[in-house]
């Protein structure tokens, strides 16, 4: 039997069925807007899909994404004795993004479209490394176009997040998507030579992963890469406030390594290099 997907539910949501619940029996749209689910109103609860029984006083809070189970509701949020982090899955205009100690891991405005133009702007083709998974994005939207994506995720907390959440499932499904559940900054020197087509780069600020921003990592990125391939890399804007021009820092060991700036967009936080 199939597992059943996550049933993923927002404030949006909660709000909307309580302003129908005279109805009695209604749909709603949920999981983002991939799924549409059974209402039903007896007795004061709320019944979602005729086997979860929710009680209509919960209070949901803005700015949350919850998880439904058969005892009840669950914010998708904790803290992570083993990290000293904080993680959340928050709620967006389109697809939901992590959040890890107070830190977006995509532009809150739109993940979607933050994620589509990394993809517009690398081109990916053949084989591709994505560097940092986190809830898989790049990946699954680089398998559209490559012929297969090999792609890495070392924190256990933002695993856990991607697969309760509905927008990540092509990852654990998709045909094309390898995952690795490792740590890239050490495993990437096992892979040989010119062993891929194209690069994605997207890792966390500076301040969550400073080594995925060492020259000895970019030299390794540069050893797998075949020639004429294309390297994306994202470009915080870590330490701007204090005057420090991080993305000019991140061109500049990229080219000592040995790539080529082919576009520099270090306002968007963008940039493409060929090796």
């Amino acid at each position: 039997m199939k597992k059943k997907n996550s049933l993923i539910i927002t404030r949006k949501e909660w709000r909307f069925i309580l302003e129908n619940r005279e109805k009695k029996n209604f749909f709603v749209d949920i999981n983002f807007g991939k799924r549409r689910i059974k209402v039903e109103i007896k007795n004061n609860k709320i019944i979602l899909e005729e086997r979860f029984h929710l009680d209509s006083s919960l209070k949901l809070k803005e700015g949350f994404c919850y998880l439904v189970r058969k005892k009840g509701i669950y914010p998708c949020a904790f803290f992570s004795s083993d990290t000293n982090r904080f993680y959340k899955l928050l709620p967006t205009s389109d697809w939901p993004t992590v959040l890890v100690s107070s830190t977006p891991m995509h532009r809150v405005s739109s993940p979607y479209k933050d994620s589509l133009r990394k993809i517009q702007l690398l081109k990916p083709y053949g084989t591709v490394l994505d560097t940092c998974m986190g809830l898989g994005y790049t990946a699954i939207l680089a398998a559209e176009k490559a012929e297969k994506v090999v792609t890495f995720e070392v924190d256990k907390n933002i695993i856990l997040l991607a697969k309760i959440n509905p927008l990540s499932e092509a990852l654990f499904t998709h045909p094309k998507v390898k995952i690795y559940f490792k740590d890239v900054y050490k495993y990437v020197e096992r892979f040989s030579s010119d062993s891929f087509d194209a690069i994605i780069h997207d890792p966390p600020t500076f301040k969550l992963a400073p080594s995925l921003y060492e020259e000895r990592f970019y030299r390794n990125l540069f050893s797998v890469l075949r020639k004429k391939g294309r390297l994306y890399h994202y470009l915080p804007l870590w330490g701007i406030k204090r005057g420090k021009d991080f993305p000019r820092k991140i061109k500049e060991k990229l080219e000592k390594t040995g790539f080529k700036a082919k576009i520099y967009l270090p306002q968007e936080g963008h940039l493409i290099c060929v090796k």
